[in-house]
């Protein structure tokens, strides 16, 4: 009887590797057989699901995406209200503990190579694009809900957030932020935005 193979369980698993060798060895380190290596896989298996460079990048950002959303949906909105729904998903996305901090070297690296490579510049848009719609959508509950004015722009308030989200994910990284402070400018923020105009 042949064997079954879970195609989507290596694509898994690659994904994951993948972002442990980038978060390692950035970019330039991050090649198939490091991949491969890492993922306890023969070489010529993931040169089947990871050909290229584009491919191994698009399979880490799936791999952090899938982890944020486990966590986002652990977030148990109907108890705590759309508004402060919005402030825990916000920051699942902040490196305030060793996971996060893993996701976010994987993401400053690629976003890093995004400087010089237009085709990961192009991938990195996409999940920012995703990440913005995320974020509209859960300020959009907050201002339907009530925790947020009525007349709030809800894509000015999105790209706001993902900017703060930016600046606070670098900041930390390198050790000019506490996570305290990191945890006081989001409160800030969206005691900013609750305030009627």
């Amino acid at each position: 009887m042949p064997k079954v193979v879970d195609h989507e369980e290596r694509r898994r698993r690659l994904g994951a590797a993948a972002c442990v060798v980038l978060s390692r060895a950035g970019v330039a380190g991050t090649t198939v057989r490091a991949v491969a290596a890492e993922a306890g896989m023969p070489l010529a298996t993931a040169q089947h699901y990871l050909p290229t460079r584009e491919l191994m990048v698009r399979a880490a950002l799936a791999h952090l995406a899938d982890r944020v959303v486990r966590r986002a949906r652990r977030i148990p909105a109907t108890e705590v209200g759309a508004l402060e729904t919005l402030r825990r998903a916000v920051l699942e996305l902040v490196p305030l503990d060793a996971e996060r901090v893993f996701e976010a070297r994987v993401w400053l690296m690629l976003t890093a190579e995004a400087l010089i490579d237009d085709r990961i510049g192009e991938i990195m848009r996409g999940s920012a694009d995703e990440l913005r719609g995320n974020l509209e959508r859960l300020v959009d509950l907050a201002r339907t809900d009530g925790g947020l004015p009525a007349g709030l722009d809800v894509t000015r308030a999105a790209d706001g957030l993902a900017t703060l989200l930016d600046g606070l994910t670098v900041r930390l990284l390198y050790g000019a932020l506490g996570a305290a402070d990191a945890r006081f400018e989001v409160d800030a923020h969206l005691t900013r935005l609750a305030s009627p105009r």
